[in-house]
């Protein structure tokens, strides 16, 4: 743990040891439950699997992206509601956290990968590596249309 952030909750935690009460007594509180309620994050987490389901991103530019995440490993990408991008994804443990990945099937595809944060008020903030921020919606997954022909069977 950081020194600064140590230091914040023994702080918060010593000020709020008396905290005072409705009735203008005071009421002692642990510094141990204090810290607690002061370092617990607010929001639900990252779901613990992404297989069929879809979120929506809106570019800085306005642009709509919906990713859907099919259970066999495999994304589409639609850039305002039309095919866009796709590939395989993967979420897996990282060096501090579960990462969400994305490889192109394009020939020069980089891999991506992004820290799924919280889910506070129906939004989930991800993170990458170099601290870009991004904002996803939950919406209706889709399954992938079937490009076979079945010959009218």
């Amino acid at each position: 743990m950081r020194l600064e952030r140590l230091i914040g909750l023994l702080a918060t935690g010593a000020l709020a040891a008396c905290s005072p009460t409705g009735d203008g007594s005071t009421t002692a509180v642990s510094p141990v439950e204090t810290a607690a309620a002061v370092s617990e994050p607010e929001g639900q987490p990252a779901p613990d699997e992404f297989a069929n389901t879809a979120w929506r991103i809106i570019a800085e530019d306005g642009a709509r992206y919906v990713t859907y995440f099919d259970a066999d490993g495999t994304y589409r990408d639609l850039r305002n509601g039309d095919p866009w991008q796709d590939g395989t994804w993967s979420y897996e443990d990282g060096p501090e956290a579960k990462m969400l990945c994305f490889t192109p099937d394009d020939e020069n595809g980089v891999e991506r990968c992004w820290q799924p944060g919280r889910i506070t008020d129906g939004t989930m903030v991800a993170t990458n590596a170099a601290g870009r921020r991004i904002e996803l919606k939950p919406v209706d997954y889709t399954l992938p249309e079937d490009n076979e022909d079945d010959g009218g069977a």
